[in-house]
């Protein structure tokens, strides 16, 4: 269920190890503070006693220092919770203390603490001392006290160990019950992140078996949101895809299989004798034809694929665009002959471009075909050349079917077929895509404008020489 490669996993552990980072350098930070703000109470607390201790001393040597009752008073004085309060001398001799039968006594204080507060210094110091973690605060009294000039006010607080403990233990409590809140929280939030790329992941396997019908249902506007509606877009792009493919290959096979199957036919008959003798060179040339539509078909699959993939590079050079455009007329009269059509064609002037002369050719080769199928019999093809600024703009009318407007956005697909936008006229809907693709490499602009029963338009510009 946990597995270490996957997003959540990582975003999981990611978030964990920043979490626990700060906590620990939470803990670490406080626990600082906490030793320091300790010292300082304990300091403030020596001050305190230091004051009272002092007016106590006086009113002490005001009375006869050998009075039991007082001496013992002070000791109850010195013994605290948590502390004791020693004063002594400058061999670290006990005068006073919480025990009154300890005087004379060595007390457990370094010398060096001693020493330095003969000087007049407040000398802290903090440590293990038989086991327990104690801290001890020192000062020189301004009080003389049973023949001792300069007697030292020494406190020990010895229940250091105690406070540590339970703050430690405070702290760990709370790191263990944050760290489990967060890692829960986490685990959820995780999941929820997680989640729609997992559905992501279980769609795709769908789609690459041909499964397009299911969707990814996530509505946020995050960047997950933005990536599920990229998924949803490239879903039906696909599916738009596989179903043209199949279209595609659908109308290859029966543009193929017709001129093979009359091929075919024409074949059997040549060698059984069927067809007479002179009436051979007609059935010849209609095996002719179906061979020249076969290679066109096959012709033009191959340049849209090498077009799309980026295989194919113009050559642009200086030529006549006027006299090309003429020599295309002629090529297409025996077309125009068989529907009874006419070509008009209007130029002001001469006009030279600087284009792919053989490319062009062959926008203008699709363009007609396309003009020459949909227009009526006995109908007009006017093509029309005139400058605008640095770019002649060519115009290809028909008066023929015209498109339908919902269609004019779509028959520059690939595998659309136009004579579906049109009349149940066959192709395989490569022709208009073909001429989009050349244009595009020419960095020329095309546009079709077309009303049913009216006819339709085909303007684009190409650069003047």
């Amino acid at each position: 269920m946990f597995k270490r490669k996957t997003i959540f996993s990582r975003l999981f552990l990611s978030y964990s190890f920043i979490i626990v980072t700060s906590l620990l350098l939470f803990i670490g930070v406080f626990f600082y503070l906490f030793h320091v703000n300790l010292y300082k109470e304990y300091e403030s607390i020596f001050s305190h006693h230091y004051a009272q201790l002092e007016e106590q001393l006086q009113n002490l040597n005001n009375l006869n220092s050998q009075d039991y009752e007082a001496i013992k008073n002070l000791s109850y004085s010195l013994h605290q919770p948590g502390y004791f309060i020693y004063i002594v001398d400058e061999e670290s001799k006990q005068i006073f203390g919480p025990d009154p039968h300890q005087t004379n006594h060595k007390i457990g204080i370094s010398n060096e603490i001693i020493n330095k507060a003969t000087t007049g210094l407040k000398v802290t110091e903090g440590g293990f001392k038989n086991g327990q973690l104690q801290y001890t605060v020192a000062a020189k009294l301004s009080t003389s006290l049973n023949g001792v000039k300069t007697p030292i006010m020494v406190m020990v607080f010895h229940d250091l160990t105690h406070e540590y403990i339970q703050v430690i233990v405070m702290i760990i409590l709370t790191f263990i019950i944050s760290l489990a809140f967060a890692g829960i929280v986490l685990w959820f939030i995780s999941r929820k992140i997680t989640a729609p790329l997992r559905e992501m992941n279980d769609i795709a396997k769908k789609y690459a078996k041909g499964d397009f019908s299911k969707s990814v249902q996530y509505q946020s506007s995050d960047e997950i949101g933005q990536l599920a509606k990229s998924f949803n877009y490239m879903s039906k792009e696909l599916d738009q895809l596989e179903t043209r493919r199949k279209q595609f290959i659908s109308t290859i096979s029966h543009e193929l299989r017709s001129p093979l199957t009359s091929i075919k036919g024409f074949i059997i008959a040549l060698m059984d004798g069927t067809i007479p003798e002179h009436r051979r060179p007609h059935y010849l040339s209609l095996m002719k034809d179906e061979t020249e539509r076969m290679i066109k078909l096959v012709n033009d699959t191959l340049d849209i694929n090498q077009m799309e993939e980026g295989h194919v590079r113009i050559y642009r050079t200086e030529y006549d665009l006027t006299a090309q455009v003429n020599n295309i007329i002629h090529k297409f009269e025996p077309h125009l002959a068989r529907k009874d059509l006419e070509i008009s064609f209007h130029s002001d002037q001469k006009y030279d471009v600087y284009a792919d002369k053989e490319r062009i050719e062959q926008v203008f080769i699709n363009l007609l075909q396309n003009a020459v199928q949909f227009s009526k019999k006995g109908g007009l093809i006017t093509i029309t050349l005139v400058r605008e600024g640095q770019f002649v703009k060519v115009k290809i009318q028909d008066y023929g079917e015209g498109i339908p407007e919902e269609h004019l956005q779509l028959i520059w697909r690939r595998f659309y077929k136009v004579d579906e936008a049109r009349t149940n006229k066959t192709g395989a809907g490569l022709g208009l895509s073909i001429v989009k693709s050349i244009l595009d490499l020419h960095d020329a602009e095309i546009e079709i404008q077309s009303k049913l029963g009216q006819g339709t338009v085909v303007t684009f510009t190409l650069p003047i020489a």
